[in-house]
């Protein structure tokens, strides 16, 4: 099964990830609302690789790379009951979704990760809107658990 690797930091760090790991595939994300902060990941089958300890199984989906299109970073955890409510919803890609990846957490079995791409933000937020459990409790896609970020290289 295919793992799901992921780090957030300063073009520093980030620099200094790819520099040590040469042979390694990366993909490089920027914020644009942040330009000092970059999201950086790998997919492959090793059970753990950066030190933020982000580390996930990958349950569903494509990970398809798209420039220019913003990708949606969503964290959210969920209680057992909650998981047996809501996560049959993520066994299909949602239409839409030019590129779409639900993965679980390798270390805590009740936190999730949703990487989205959308044509346009519309789309996201109708299907976020339709996954409320998604947003945190000031409802709002900008918090620190949800990213938008830009594939830069």
């Amino acid at each position: 099964m295919q793992k799901l690797h992921l780090t957030f930091g300063s073009s520093y760090i980030i620099e200094g990830i790819k520099a040590q790991n040469k042979t390694k595939k990366f993909l490089q994300f920027s914020d644009k609302n942040d330009p000092h902060q970059y999201a950086l990941i790998t997919i492959d089958s090793e059970k753990k690789f950066f030190r933020s300890n982000l580390n996930y199984s990958i349950l569903n989906g494509n990970f398809d790379i798209i420039k220019e299109a913003p990708y949606f970073f969503n964290h959210f955890s969920l209680d057992e009951k909650q998981q047996k409510m809501y996560l049959a919803s993520f066994q299909h890609i949602p239409d839409g979704s030019l590129s779409f990846l639900f993965c679980q957490s390798l270390e805590h079995d009740f936190d999730f990760l949703v990487i989205s791409c959308w044509a346009n933000t519309a789309q996201y937020k109708n299907w976020l809107a339709h996954h409320n459990f998604i947003t945190t409790s000031n409802n709002s896609s900008d918090n620190s658990y949800s990213r938008k970020m830009y594939i830069n290289s």
